[in-house]
């Protein structure tokens, strides 16, 4: 039976999956990092780089950095940077792109999401020690300002045209979520209150002010106005970026910010929240009879997507773990405790490494897709950074 609650066996699982990716990232023919992995760890598409493949991996580095500084990862956090300002960056409007191609940038909308991902990772980069990276968290925090920010509502577009002239409708409430951890890893960098109070103005608009119109729950989808959008995606409910319904992964990510921002700027309300979200999201999809977590549900609460997902599972027993070390509720510890047991038996590639990214009701993997562009382990290695903190703080 593996200790789930040592500090040193969650940093070395973290470890381990940083170090399934670190022999074949790196690409020496076309810069910054490989993103298309099969479940052996080849490279099944050699010519796309995607921006949260590129951001995710700096992060991976960053955070392997940070729990352990004696690991070689800085090369590998600055290749990463290098090809994300050389590439990456659209040096004519602003911003990043989504994607490159052969080193050729794709002229296309850009995403708050993937905006969100560049504070990140140059936030934690520096954070793990990696100096050239402190100017550009200011430049992007204000590229965001400037071209991103509804201040009448307190939060991110989501799409804009490539020149920034053209506003998407759609608002959404994920990349708002990414942009609040976004904040709190600048402001952890660089104890700037601006990006604290950000990523406080973006946790209140969200869990609270719109969650109010939803009963407390977190919906995805809101019109230019931020009105709820009970029709989004609805014929698409298994949408790999936008879909339909409540996604209580959401929850519980959410619960890991908010006991991240309550540590900097604690206020009543926040801690209130966190538990709430964490609650309601075991309450509806957790499945007593097959074990794991449903993916989405709908007003009526009936469960809509009935896989597992390799991300739900990491940000729940990150926000479980703080939640019990915050309450000393052992509640919180059993279900960190069967999360983990979960994540240890059926997603964890016993064979090669890495998680499997999304199972079947019964337990298997639906795809031999590793990490396609936009995955790379991210969430289970930053979730293992926020328990190995929450752990060694309370010792």
């Amino acid at each position: 039976m593996k200790d789930f609650k040592n500090a040193a066996f969650v940093k070395n699982h973290a470890l381990d999956l940083i170090d399934f990716y670190k022999p074949m990232v790196k690409d020496e023919e076309y810069g910054g990092y490989h993103c298309a992995f099969l479940d052996d760890g080849t490279v099944y598409d050699h010519q796309i780089k995607d921006l949260i493949s590129t951001t995710r991996f700096i992060l991976n580095f960053s955070f392997g950095l940070l729990l352990d500084p004696k690991r070689d990862y800085k090369d590998d956090i600055r290749h990463g940077l290098a090809f994300l300002e050389i590439v990456h960056r659209d040096a004519t409007f602003g911003g990043y792109h989504q994607t490159a191609v052969k080193n050729k940038p794709v002229a296309a909308n850009k995403m708050t999401y993937g905006q969100s991902f560049c504070l990140c990772a140059v936030s934690n980069a520096y954070k793990a020690g990696i100096k050239e990276a402190w100017p550009l968290i200011g430049r992007i925090f204000d590229f965001l300002e400037e071209n991103l920010w509804e201040p009448d509502h307190s939060l991110y577009v989501d799409e804009c045209s490539n020149d920034f002239t053209k506003i998407h409708p759609y608002r959404g409430q994920n990349s708002n979520m990414h942009m609040t951890e976004a904040m709190l890893a600048a402001y952890e960098a660089t104890r700037d209150s601006k990006y604290l109070e950000r990523a406080y103005q973006l946790a209140y608009q969200v869990t609270v002010k719109l969650a109010n119109k939803t009963d407390g729950l977190i919906w995805e989808h809101f019109s230019e106005n931020w009105e709820v959008d009970w029709d989004y995606n609805k014929d698409d409910p298994k949408n790999l970026y936008r879909p339909y319904g409540f996604l209580p992964g959401h929850f519980t990510e959410w619960t890991k910010l908010l006991l991240i921002l309550d540590r900097y700027r604690p206020t009543d309300w926040i801690f209130d929240v966190a538990k709430s979200l964490f609650d309601s999201a075991m309450s509806y999809a957790w499945d007593e009879k097959n074990g794991g977590i449903h993916y989405t549900f709908d007003q009526e609460g009936s469960i809509l997507n009935h896989e597992r997902y390799y991300w739900v599972f990491a940000e729940t027993m990150a926000a479980a773990a703080m939640l019990a070390l915050r309450t000393g509720q052992e509640k919180y510890w059993e279900t960190y405790e069967k999360c983990w047991d979960y994540a240890y038996k059926y997603f964890l590639d016993a064979q090669y490494g890495g998680w499997h990214r999304i199972l079947s009701v019964d337990k298997k993997p639906i795809s031999n897709k590793k990490s396609p562009p936009g995955k790379s382990d991210y969430h289970q290695i930053g979730a293992c950074y926020e328990i190995v903190r929450s752990l060694e703080d309370k010792r």
